[in-house]
C-alpha cells in the first residue's frame, strides 16, 4: 500500500509520471515506499546539517571573540608587567632597560635577575637581624651582670640602713641615716627603671589576668608616697568615682607601677602644693569598665614644646631637671609604653609653672569572682616566726649577715650554707620547714642545687633571695621548681611575710 503521506518532491513526480492503475499495483507499491523514505531521510540529514553547519559559525564567532579578547588581556598584561618593572629598584650600577612587550624571554630572564637581588637583600637583612638580635641578648646578658653585681653589695647596704634606722642612735646619726636611705632608694629605682626598659623593649612583658580592688590599690599607692609628699609639703588628694566596680581583671602589678610613677613623678616636681589622683567610670556593661584615670599636680609644668620629648628614653623637660630633680627619664617612657599594652595612649596638659595633668582610659573586664586582697603589714610580729627552721643558702659573707640580723630577730632558726653544694647535702641531712636559695654561687648554682632538691623533694618551699633580677633569671627559677622570688635588696616586710606564707605561719 503507497505511504498516505508522500514527499512533496516525489508525489510530484508521481502525479505527473504515473497512472492510478500503476499505484495501485501491489507489487510496484514496495518500490515507492523505498523512494519516499529515501526522499525523507535525505531532508532530514540536510535539515541537521544545516543546523549543525549554524552552530558551528556560532561557536567560531564565540571562540574567535574570546581569543581576540585573550590576547588583548594578554597585551595589557605584559604592559602592566613592564610598567611594574620599570617601577622596581635596579641593583646599583645597572641601568634599566628598555623592553619590547614581544619579548618574553628577555622579560623573564630581566625578573630572573632581580628575584635573585632580592634574595641577596633578604639574606643581608636575615644576616643584620641576627647581628640586632645578637647585640640585643649581649645587652641583656650584660645588664643582668651588671644587676646581680650592682644588687648584691646594695643588699647590704639597704639592710644596715634599715637596722639601724630601727635603733636608738643620736639625732644626728638618724639624720644622716635618713639621707643614706634616701639615696640608697634613689639609686635602687634608677637600677629598677634601666631593667623594666629593657624587659619592655625585649617584649617579655606579658600582662597577667587577675582579680583585684582597682580603688584600693590606688588607696595604697597613695598611703605609699604620703612620706614624701609630707617631706615636699604637698597634700595627695584622692577623688574615686563610687560607680567603678569592686573588683576588675588586669595586671595590678603594672597597673600599680603606672600610677606609682606619675604619682612619683607629681610629687617630686611640687613643692607646697597638690597632687591629685582621679578615678571616673566612663561607662560600663555587664562585663566591661572603662575608666578615666588621671594625675594632676601644682608643680613646676612642662613647656608646649618639651611635651613630646619627654616620653622618649633618656629625655627629661631641660638639663636643669636632671640636675635639681634626678632620674634616669625613662619613668614615663615605660609608663607610656605600659599603656600601650592595654591598647591605651597617654595624654598631657601642661604649661610651664602652672602643673600639669597626665590621664589615659583603662577597659578592664569586671570580676565575677573574689577580689585579690591587699595584705600590707604596717608592722612586723616578731612573734610569728618562732621556731621556723630555714637553709639559707648564700655565699656572699655580707649578705649572710645582713639576713641573719633579720632572721635572728623574727626567731628563726636558720642553718647556712655556702653554695649550691653544700645547701643539697644539708637538706638531705637535715629537717628544713623552708629554704632561701641565692642563684648565682660558685661551685653549685642556686638552679642546679634546686633542681637536685626538688628530684628528691617536690613540697619544701624554696624561696630565691636573689640579686638576680632579669625576666630570663625568674623564668629559669620558676622551670627548676623555686616556689617565689624576693630580689635583692629586699624589703624586710616582703620577706618577713614570704617565710610566713610558705610556713604556714601567716595567712
Amino acid at each position: 500500500m503507497v505511504p498516505p503521506v508522500l514527499h512533496k518532491l516525489l508525489a510530484r513526480q508521481v502525479n505527473k509520471y504515473l497512472s492510478e492503475e500503476c499505484l495501485k499495483n501491489e507489487q510496484f507499491q514496495p518500490f515507492i515506499r523505498a523512494v519516499n523514505d529515501s526522499y525523507l531521510n535525505f531532508e532530514r540529514d540536510k535539515e541537521l546539517f544545516e543546523h549543525s553547519s549554524s552552530l558551528n559559525d556560532r561557536q567560531y564567532a564565540q571562540i574567535n571573540t574570546k581569543l581576540k579578547e585573550e590576547i588583548s588581556q594578554r597585551r595589557q598584561s605584559i604592559e602592566k608587567l613592564i610598567e611594574t618593572i620599570q617601577s622596581m629598584e635596579v641593583p646599583e650600577g645597572y641601568e634599566m632597560p628598555s623592553f619590547d612587550p614581544n619579548n618574553l624571554v628577555y622579560l623573564v630572564e630581566f625578573l630572573q635577575m632581580q628575584i635573585d637581588h632580592r634574595k641577596q637583600i633578604e639574606d643581608e637583612l636575615r644576616n643584620a637581624k641576627e647581628v640586632a638580635e645578637n647585640a640585643t641578648q649581649a645587652k641583656s646578658d650584660f645588664l643582668s651582670m651588671m644587676s646581680h653585681e650592682i644588687r648584691t653589695p646594695l643588699n647590704g647596704i639597704v639592710g644596715m640602713t634599715y637596722l639601724m634606722l630601727q635603733e636608738e642612735v643620736p639625732a644626728t646619726i638618724a639624720d644622716n641615716l635618713k639621707t643614706l636611705q634616701f639615696s640608697i632608694e634613689h639609686l635602687h629605682a634608677l637600677i629598677n627603671d634601666i631593667l623594666d626598659f629593657s624587659k619592655i623593649e625585649a617584649g617579655k612583658v606579658d600582662l597577667e589576668e587577675t582579680n583585684f580592688d582597682l580603688k584600693q590599690l590606688v588607696s595604697n599607692i597613695k598611703k605609699s608616697h604620703q612620706i614624701k609628699a609630707e617631706e615636699n609639703r604637698t597634700r595627695i588628694r584622692l577623688m574615686i568615682d563610687d560607680d567603678i566596680p569592686e573588683t576588675l581583671i588586669g595586671d595590678s602589678t603594672r597597673i600599680g607601677q603606672v600610677l606609682s610613677n606619675l604619682v612619683s613623678n607629681a610629687i617630686k616636681f611640687t613643692k607646697q602644693g597638690t597632687v591629685t589622683i582621679e578615678l571616673a567610670l566612663q561607662q560600663k556593661t555587664d562585663d566591661v569598665a572603662t575608666i578615666d584615670v588621671s594625675v594632676q599636680d601644682t608643680g613646676i609644668g612642662i613647656a608646649k614644646e618639651k611635651q613630646e620629648a619627654i616620653f622618649e628614653m633618656f629625655t627629661q623637660a631641660n638639663s636643669a631637671t636632671t640636675r635639681n630633680f634626678g632620674g634616669t627619664g625613662l619613668g614615663l617612657v615605660i609608663t607610656k609604653k605600659l599603656l600601650q599594652l592595654y591598647n591605651s595612649p597617654i595624654g598631657v596638659e601642661s604649661e610651664e609653672g602652672k602643673g600639669a595633668k597626665f590621664y589615659f582610659t583603662l577597659e578592664l573586664n569586671i570580676s565575677k569572682g573574689v577580689k585579690q586582697s591587699y595584705n600590707i603589714l604596717d608592722s612586723i610580729d616578731e612573734e610569728t616566726l618562732k621556731g621556723v627552721k630555714i637553709l639559707l643558702v648564700e655565699d656572699y659573707p655580707v649578705n649572710v649577715k645582713v639576713a641573719l640580723k633579720f632572721l635572728n630577730r623574727w626567731g628563726v632558726d636558720v642553718d647556712i650554707a655556702e653554695n649550691g653544694l653544700i645547701g643539697f647535702e644539708k637538706f638531705m641531712a637535715g629537717a628544713y620547714d623552708l629554704i632561701l636559695m641565692d642563684l648565682q654561687m660558685p661551685v653549685m648554682d642556686g638552679y642546679t642545687s634546686t633542681e637536685k632538691i626538688r628530684a628528691e623533694n617536690s613540697t619544701i618551699p624554696i624561696i630565691a633571695l636573689t640579686a638576680s633580677a632579669t625576666y630570663t633569671n625568674k623564668d629559669r627559677a620558676i622551670s627548676v621548681g623555686i616556689s617565689d622570688y624576693v630580689i635583692k635588696p629586699f624589703n624586710p616586710k616582703d620577706l618577713f611575710q614570704k617565710i610566713a606564707k610558705y610556713s604556714q605561719r601567716f595567712n
